[in-house]
């Protein structure tokens, strides 16, 4: 597939995808005032903004969220009830209660993302109310129109064109791969060529950065979502995939530093060789995670790395090395020991896969 055809694709899943979260964001608003209607709620739009708050891409996301309002407005109202009940309206009562609110969210760790909704209920319930409206009302009020809000999107979001973190992780996983594959091969041939192609590495890491920082935003909501039984392989294959994009940047600094010929002139065919076997077996990972193709074929990859040592321990033998500056045989030192560091945990992320109990290749041979 061409670079053209992957961009229409992808921006066509996320079309689809913003369609579905719009519909379903739709669907929460309405039920949500039909219930606050049918209950005689005065002030139910409180629970339909809290509906359409809570509603995320997936169900864990909106679980996440769902808690955040809800702790935030619990401890809101309880502080708002008690400082309105010993000071009325006044300003030593609204003081009083937006510092303890915020204090307590801030001493506790599970609090802390709540502490704007609560400050901001806590006003509401001191100030918003009629000076003869019970305090105590008023908060309960609040409690119950944001509880509505959010049962109502948890509701729609589990039954309504239902999207789950575990399966978005699984695809952002799979772009990691896919990138980091793409990034690994433009740096070698880059290099290869004595040609560094900086924008384009650029444009790679970026997408890399935001990928994986996604991808661990959504770790979090899957393990909310309750399904845990493939909780190792998404840790192993987050945690792997920044490491190898680690080893891809360590790469790449040595490329973009490198100018002109070198050592790499030796061995040419044996390192396009390990490029092309190492970028394959990533490009078939992700293919794996995306649609559950079979695992890669190791014995390119295996044959590739054996050839590259053989070809090394034939240059250093011969002192190669020795007709070169020593800043240029630490550039291509690190060089090919970075490549066979990528090409080693790709091996790894495969074996691992296959111990996880995702399906059965032969066992790791000589070369690793």
């Amino acid at each position: 597939m061409s670079g053209a055809s992957m961009r229409q694709a992808l921006i066509r899943a996320l079309r689809v995808g913003s369609l579905k979260q719009a519909g379903r964001t739709a669907v929460a608003a309405v039920l949500t005032q039909i219930v606050v209607t049918l209950l005689g709620l005065t002030q139910g739009y409180w629970a339909v903004i809290t509906t359409v708050i809570v509603m995320q891409a997936n169900l864990g996301g909106s679980i996440r969220a769902a808690w955040t309002r809800l702790a935030g407005t619990a401890v809101g109202a309880i502080s708002g009830i008690v400082a309105g009940l010993i000071g009325g309206q006044s300003l030593f009562a609204l003081g009083l209660a937006v510092l303890v609110t915020l204090s307590v969210c801030g001493l506790l760790p599970r609090l802390r993302d709540s502490s704007r909704v609560a400050g901001i209920t806590v006003v509401i319930v001191i100030l918003a109310g009629h000076p003869a409206e019970s305090p105590i009302t008023l908060g309960l009020s609040r409690f119950t129109e944001i509880s509505i809000g959010i049962i109502t999107a948890l509701a729609t979001s589990a039954l309504v064109f239902p999207s789950r973190a575990s399966a978005a992780l699984g695809r952002g996983l799979s772009k990691v791969f896919e990138d980091v594959a793409s990034l690994f091969a433009v740096v070698v041939e880059g290099r290869l060529r004595e040609d560094y192609p900086e924008r384009h590495v650029f444009a790679l890491k970026d997408r890399l950065v935001r990928t994986l920082n996604r991808c661990r935003q959504l770790r979090l909501e899957a393990d909310i979502e309750g399904r845990r039984e493939d909780a190792a392989m998404r840790d192993m294959l987050l945690v792997q995939g920044a490491r190898l994009f680690e080893h891809v940047l360590g790469l790449d600094h040595v490329a973009s530093e490198a100018r002109g010929g070198g050592l790499h002139r030796h061995l040419p065919e044996e390192l396009l060789a390990l490029e092309t076997a190492t970028a394959a077996v990533l490009t078939s990972l992700a293919a794996h995670l995306r649609d559950a193709s079979p695992l890669p074929d190791l014995a390119t990859l295996d044959a590739a790395v054996a050839q590259a040592r053989v070809k090394l321990a034939a240059m250093r033998k011969e002192r190669a090395p020795a007709a070169y500056d020593l800043s240029e045989v630490m550039h291509f030192f690190s060089f090919i020991h970075g490549m066979l560091a990528c090409a080693a945990d790709a091996r790894d992320i495969t074996s691992r896969l296959i111990a996880l109990g995702r399906e059965e290749v032969a066992p790791a041979r000589g070369p690793w």
